[in-house]
């Protein structure tokens, strides 16, 4: 009988903790699971696409914006410089029919695609998601004029006889342009019957180099170089025949030794005629004084 009067407490014992740990199961461990299992599930950027965009006028921007375990939570467009709410989901909230959301169903990635990008669109845009507190990501769009530039002087005096060489490059293209044309006045200088011209262009470094053999007074003119994908740049040529050899040292496509040399003959000239037609003037008047008296 004793053995008994001792076991039964000790099963009450077992039994009792056994409740507690039950209890303490039910209870706080599931707390404690389901606070984990929040915070792990909450959404995240995924900072593996490109937040800093450039192009070019009128091509198409878009900005790329992933975003892990979104759950319910919707995703947002928002312009930084005056906070108005571009798209919200695949809703697009703005009267510039340019902007629209892009998004497939199922992926993580929120786009926003802006058409025909101008000057005034470049600024910093932030993909926003609905938690609480908000989280948010920062792009920047930049929308850039792209030029073309002839190297070298905007004025060029070539002595008659000599090469004619001009290079262009471009500047602020995101994309190699397709052609590259040069223009003589109004009349595309890449096919003409002139003979002697040679146009070769390089797509991977953006550049075109026009060459005219023995140029002759015929060839000046305002030679320009288009881009398919920037603006224009043009260059003023004047092949001549008589020009101070000592100016030629440099080469002869030395337009400011040239240009210098050609104004200051020119200068000269017009100064001795205007220095002779005052003396003529002034022995006119002392003929007509003598002839009164």
């Amino acid at each position: 009988m004793k053995i008994l009067h001792m076991e039964v407490p000790v099963m009450q014992i077992y039994f009792f903790l056994f409740i507690v740990i039950v209890i303490i199961n039910t209870s706080g461990g599931d707390t404690q699971a389901s606070y984990w299992d929040e915070n792990l599930s909450q959404p995240y950027f995924d900072n593996t696409t490109k937040r800093d965009i450039t192009v070019t006028i009128g091509q198409t921007a878009i900005l790329h914006c992933k975003v892990r375990n979104l759950g319910d939570r919707a995703v947002s467009w928002i312009r930084k410089r005056d906070l108005h709410i571009m798209t919200i989901g695949i809703l697009t909230y703005t009267n510039d029919q340019r902007y629209q959301a892009l998004h497939t169903e199922g992926s993580d990635e929120w786009s926003l695609r802006v058409t025909s990008a101008q000057p005034r669109d470049s600024g910093v845009f932030e993909c926003q998601v609905s938690t609480e507190p908000k989280i948010s990501q920062a792009y920047r769009l930049n929308v850039v004029v792209s030029k073309a530039k002839i190297l070298g002087n905007p004025e060029l005096y070539i002595k008659s006889g000599n090469d004619i060489n001009l290079t262009c490059t471009t500047s602020h293209v995101t994309n190699p342009p397709s052609f590259i044309y040069w223009y003589k006045g109004g009349r595309v200088v890449n096919y003409s019957q002139r003979g002697g011209i040679n146009v070769s262009t390089d797509r991977t470094t953006k550049t075109s180099n026009l060459i005219i053999s023995r140029a002759a007074p015929s060839d000046s003119g305002n030679y320009t170089c288009a881009p398919s994908n920037s603006d224009a740049d043009f260059v003023m040529v004047h092949v001549i025949n008589n020009i101070d050899p000592a100016a030629m040292k440099h080469g002869n496509n030395s337009g400011t030794s040239l240009s210098i040399s050609y104004r200051y003959n020119n200068y000269y000239q017009h100064s001795t005629f205007i220095v002779w037609k005052y003396c003529l003037v002034i022995l006119v008047l002392i003929n007509k004084s003598f002839s009164i008296r």
